[in-house]
């Protein structure tokens, strides 16, 4: 057959239904100096808005959006903490949300403007906040993936769109089918390979099931299919949605329907049969959710309801686990150095709630250095999105954007 990349093979959906460090985690980021004593406010940044995104740092400036309300993508100074520029789409109608984020390109910030009717991943100065260019229409909760001089942005109506960084061209395009419910995953590119989930046809070693839920690997300059792999469930028919997926050197994890697997980045086959996690639920050991995946050098770290899980990267079991309340909508989760952020209400250190307080827990003696809280307008306000720099940390809170050295 002739190519074209996919061949309408699959479509990818992302919804946000949980912030979306819960979606897409990042990996252990062990050259950012970490937060190790009890931080203060250093900053607080209020523009009129209750909820912000999750932030970009380029050099002294923080780039975050609003997905909810006023919309629009927002610079900050991160010396004064007072805005650089304020960029809203003009669109149709209504405001339009910025929910992921935004990707650097150069002297581009690139993002996608969701709207009901229809948005578009725009790209805009990074200096000034001046639009420069448009692209397609993104599908709802996409994010945008950089690398090179190409963007990657899934559009709505299931295609996958390679945009030239500095222009918005059009590069390449892989037209995608319909037919699954969405699976929250968003693009990763690494050593020039797209990794995401998305819906494929069978393959010939599974002829005997349905259409389903892949991870692919995508050759990032052309499209071209390299690999799929179907995470397989008891009583899931078309595959698992593998929704958190983690990259290190050589595997991508990610974690599903109660399980927990591992891929081999080269083959697109699994290092170790998937891993179904247990705990105790209400008396009772059951099959749980892991959220917020995140890479902490030696192992793997997530949260379920009542459990902070680390896994061994070498078999996917658990390594160790600190019980408590843990609100796994908003895990919090990020890694600087050897130390871990996460929120919630660990039995070691009770917080008055799972949501509204974060705590720095050190990997290697696995003891909570500090927690932080404070207070909103609206009790209990949980953190949203983690984002380290050395020594300190920018997470999102009840209408601020706040430092935390």
């Amino acid at each position: 057959m002739c190519f074209k990349p996919l061949l309408r093979l699959v479509r990818v959906i992302v919804v946000t239904a949980i912030p979306l460090l819960a979606v897409f985690a990042q990996s252990g980021a062990t050259t950012i100096r970490p937060l190790r004593s009890a931080p203060s406010e250093k900053l607080s940044v209020d523009l009129g808005f209750r909820d912000w995104g999750p932030a970009t740092i380029v050099g002294s400036t923080v780039i975050a959006g609003n997905p909810t309300g006023r919309g629009g993508l927002f610079a900050v100074d991160a010396i004064t903490g007072k805005a650089r520029w304020i960029y809203r789409a003009v669109l149709p109608r209504g405001t339009a949300s910025v929910s992921t984020p935004p990707a650097v390109a150069g002297s581009l910030v690139i993002a996608p403007f969701w709207a009901p009717h229809p948005g578009a991943v725009i790209a805009v100065s990074l200096s000034t906040g001046k639009e420069v260019w448009r692209g397609p229409v993104p599908e709802q909760g996409a994010g945008v993936a950089v690398n090179g001089d190409l963007a990657y942005i899934l559009a709505k109506g299931g295609s996958l769109f390679a945009l030239e960084t500095a222009t918005g061209r059009e590069r390449w395009k892989a037209e995608f089918g319909t037919n699954l419910a969405p699976c929250a995953s968003q693009p990763v590119v690494k050593d020039g390979v797209i990794y995401l989930t998305g819906i494929g046809k069978a393959v010939p070693s599974d002829a005997a099931k349905p259409a389903g839920y892949y991870l692919f690997a995508l050759d990032a300059k052309t499209g071209q299919e390299r690999w799929r792999y179907r995470a397989e469930a008891p009583y899931v028919r078309p595959g698992v949605c593998l929704n958190q997926p983690v990259l290190t050197a050589d595997t991508v994890f990610a974690a599903g329907d109660n399980y927990l697997y591992a891929v081999d980045l080269a083959t697109g086959r699994h290092r170790w049969p998937p891993v179904e996690v247990r705990r105790p639920v209400e008396g009772r050991e059951r099959g749980v959710q892991v959220q917020g995946l995140v890479d902490a050098g030696a192992v793997l770290v997530g949260i379920t309801a009542g459990h902070l899980i680390a896994f061994s990267k070498d078999t996917g079991r658990p390594a160790w686990d600190i019980p408590g309340e843990y609100r796994d909508s908003f895990p919090a989760t990020a890694v600087a150095g050897n130390v871990l952020y996460f929120q919630g209400s660990p039995k070691i250190k009770p917080a008055p709630a799972a949501g509204g307080t974060l705590h720095a827990l050190d990997l290697e003696t696995r003891q909570i250095l500090w927690s932080f809280s404070r207070p909103t307008a609206e009790r209990n306000w949980p953190f949203g999105h983690v984002t380290p720099v050395n020594g300190g940390l920018w997470v999102d809170s009840y209408r601020t954007l706040v430092k935390l050295e």
